[in-house]
């Protein structure tokens, strides 16, 4: 059955408006859902509805507001897996299709190495078993994960891209590739989703806009600034095992910057069996092009 009607968890997030922006370019029906007590503002584009839920996010709560939907995203912190876990459950109750979890970012959570070093994607592999379990026992519901690897245009600093000192962070030589995208190519394959249902069913997928190396993104970074820039290197293993002790011991930065170091070295979706490129009808977005608009933006 064709997906029409999308309610979205999330829209005034880091990547909820970019979802939206691509689900109202694909006409669909949306239908926004926040917070009871969210100070956000109601404001959305023309034929977007508004659903207040209880902040508690109960079941019960959250069914009827489900109801004639045909699918369900969300888009709040990956870390927010009991919410998540209440909005399947309620997915089922009110008849939804399809749910795509939180599950965006920077790595694979499903990735032995990356639960191992980051706990957290042990929580988002958790979601994702329950919602296999849900579909296997409700032939009604069915879940999509989407994984797109670092948020290009995000944050800067997160990149370890230090745009304002002319400088960037490598990992040994710079020369592993991996995937990353634009907040816009992540809206774009999140809706492709949804009209790509039979092929994307009870799956993780990946996408990406390039799989690129940190030296080629250095380089881009030169010709968009018309600068030399500086390499501050690091030995990649030394750098992961006292990130690591860091972060055991409650240091959140040094969980970020393990995120980082997975992101830039074991997150290369290209070899992925589901990766999905070709299945969701997406092209590679230009590095340079990309480069440049985030230099425009944020200097």
């Amino acid at each position: 059955m064709a997906i029409k009607k999308v309610a979205l968890l999330g829209a005034d997030g880091n990547l909820g408006p970019a979802v939206l922006t691509a689900l109202l370019a694909h006409s669909f029906q949306a239908t926004v859902l926040k917070r009871q007590s969210s100070k956000s503002s109601d404001e959305y584009p023309e034929g977007v509805s508004v659903a207040k839920v209880q902040d508690d996010f109960a079941v019960d709560a959250i069914t009827p507001h489900l109801h004639g939907h045909d699918a369900v995203i969300a888009t709040i912190k990956g870390s927010q897996t009991d919410i998540q876990d209440r909005l399947a459950q309620a997915c089922v109750k009110a008849g939804v299709q399809r749910f795509i979890p939180a599950d965006f970012g920077s790595v694979d959570s499903s990735s032995e190495r990356t639960q191992d070093l980051v706990p957290l994607y042990k929580r988002k592999t958790e979601l994702r078993e329950r919602l296999m379990k849900l579909a296997e026992e409700n032939s009604s519901f069915e879940w999509t994960s989407l994984v797109c690897g670092h948020f290009f245009d995000w944050s800067l600093d997160f990149l370890h891209v230090w745009l304002k000192e002319r400088k960037m962070d490598f990992l040994d030589d710079g020369e592993t590739k991996w995937s990353a995208s634009t907040l816009e190519r992540i809206g774009e394959a999140t809706a492709r989703i949804l009209l790509h249902p039979d092929e994307t069913r009870n799956k993780i997928v990946y996408v990406q806009s390039f799989c690129v190396t940190q030296d080629e993104v250095f380089a881009a970074f030169e010709r968009a600034t018309g600068e030399k820039w500086e390499k501050i290197s690091y030995d990649a293993k030394k750098y992961e095992a006292e990130e690591k002790r860091k972060a055991d011991a409650g240091d959140l930065d040094a969980v970020e910057n393990l995120v980082w170091l997975l992101g830039a070295l074991d997150a290369n979706w290209e070899a992925k069996q589901n990766f999905a490129m070709k299945t969701l009808g997406l092209e590679n977005e230009n590095l340079d092009a990309a480069v440049q608009r985030i230099v425009k933006e944020k200097q």
